[in-house]
């Protein structure tokens, strides 16, 4: 118990500091993502380490626990973070609930190299490894991933109820969803597609349904999404495209230059945070100079949105998508030919597995776009909620990019050992999805409606 306590106050620390210098101490739910986001700086600049392995860092961090206690201290902030790290990680330790997939052994790996001071260049984000760097002689903090999404989860929960004015026992609705076993498995692995989904979770509500938190909260959750998943910025660049549209329109004015700085730095930031991370791989994301590109197109696209051109492009968005996809499918089919087809074929028939609960949450989320796209009056949100399903149809059609990458020789061959292949390269692609799910599943609860009497 004392090692939990311990290395839960080592994590915690810098993100109860941050809630209070940004002055939302009262919404504890956001005090681990300041944390991860902190401790993500840690795998660029080496040095930070030593606040988490060394006696003279452990002493700084309660140093800076006694000015947070002085200056910022919220018991409610405390108690919220702490008794739920403990619980998921009791529960964890009695049952045993964490899925250990195979690429454990990877981001293991990156962690300890990163915590002995050196650069690590596994391919691997660094929000992943930060949530495997708390641990001592004794004990590691194994459900941080659990712990950070969850805490997301909730708030985002809360904000929705909120929002619409429903019933908290509507919160109920969340569990079955929770149920279904592929879900589940994904909640419950050691990788940040969870804490990924519920930032962007928290960024959708926050842009079209409750618009509570400030700009620059709001484009740290923006950062720390792109930051979470090295393809993020490569899956959602259209949606992130629409969402900040969006709120730029209803929140900044045209003639604050701050916020385009503030813009800039946010979108920037997670490369250079995941840069050593970047370079170690060898497809499309280790391209440092590609992502600079398209972040900097999408501050020029944010900032010249008001132009005729870009007007028409955005009012016409969805459609200019589908275009893009149908071409990278054709291009798909140019390049890799019939396995290709194989690739589209095999994720088509996983999603509609009853093995697992595949087919119910394939379903699920078809249903739950439908909805919003039926009852959301403004077309702004249409298009974006259009846009998640046309997200969806991006990952199956990039696929064979994933397969080729991945499945190498064996997969252009389509033999492993001499014995034709069933393609399981399909591992990341399904993780997407359920990272896409997982995103707007909580916007499921708006499904519900409380009865008039």
């Amino acid at each position: 118990m004392i090692d939990i306590i311990f290395l839960s106050f080592i994590f915690l620390v810098p993100g109860l500091i941050i809630s209070g210098l940004f002055k939302v101490q009262k919404t504890p739910y956001l005090t681990s993502s300041f944390s991860v986001f902190f401790w993500c700086f840690s795998s660029t600049f080496v040095s930070i380490n030593y606040l988490i392995n060394s006696t003279v860092g452990n002493i700084f961090i309660v140093f800076s626990f006694a000015y947070w206690l002085i200056k910022l201290f919220d018991y409610k902030n405390l108690l919220f973070n702490f008794l739920l790290l403990f619980l998921i990680e009791f529960i964890n330790n009695y049952y045993g609930i964490l899925h250990i997939v195979s690429t454990h052994t990877i981001t293991l790996s990156a962690a300890l190299e990163n915590l002995e001071y050196s650069v690590s260049n596994i391919n691997v984000p660094s929000v992943q490894i930060v949530f495997l760097k708390f641990f001592n002689h004794n004990y590691i903090l194994a459900t941080l991933p659990q712990f950070v999404g969850f805490s997301l989860l909730i708030g985002n929960t809360i904000n929705l109820i909120k929002a619409k004015n429903l019933p908290s026992y509507f919160t109920i609705g969340l569990v079955p969803i929770l149920s279904i076993f592929c879900v589940l498995l994904e909640v419950m692995t050691i990788r940040s597609h969870f804490l990924s989904s519920q930032i962007l979770c928290l960024i959708l509500i926050e842009t079209l349904i409750r618009k509570k938190l400030n700009i620059n909260i709001y484009l740290f959750f923006v950062s720390l999404f792109i930051a979470s998943r090295l393809e993020n910025l490569y899956f959602y660049y259209p949606l992130l495209f629409l969402i900040l549209t969006k709120y730029l329109n209803d929140n900044v004015k045209e003639s604050d230059i701050k916020v385009w700085i503030k813009l800039a730095i946010a979108t920037f930031l997670p490369i250079l945070i995941n840069y050593h991370s970047l370079v170690g791989g060898s497809d499309i994301r280790s391209n440092i100079a590609f992502s600079l590109f398209l972040i900097g197109t999408l501050n020029s696209l944010l900032y010249l949105r008001h132009t005729k051109f870009l007007k028409f492009f955005t009012g016409k968005f969805n459609l200019f998508f589908v275009l893009g996809i149908l071409l990278l499918g054709i291009y798909m089919f140019i390049l890799y030919d019939f396995k290709a087809v194989h690739s589209w074929l095999f994720l088509l028939t996983h999603f509609l597995d009853t093995h697992q609960g595949w087919v119910l949450t394939t379903i699920y989320f078809i249903l739950l776009l439908v909805y919003q796209l039926a009852f959301s009056e403004k077309k702004i949100e249409q298009t974006i909620y259009f846009c998640i399903l046309l997200t969806f149809l991006l990952i199956i059609v990039s696929s064979p990019l994933h397969h080729n990458w991945y499945g190498g020789e064996q997969w252009s061959s389509g033999e492993i050992d001499g014995i034709a292949i069933y393609n399981f390269f399909d591992e990341s692609q399904t993780r997407s999805f359920l990272q896409l799910f997982l995103s707007i599943f909580p916007i499921g609860i708006s499904l519900l409606k409380p009865k008039k009497i």
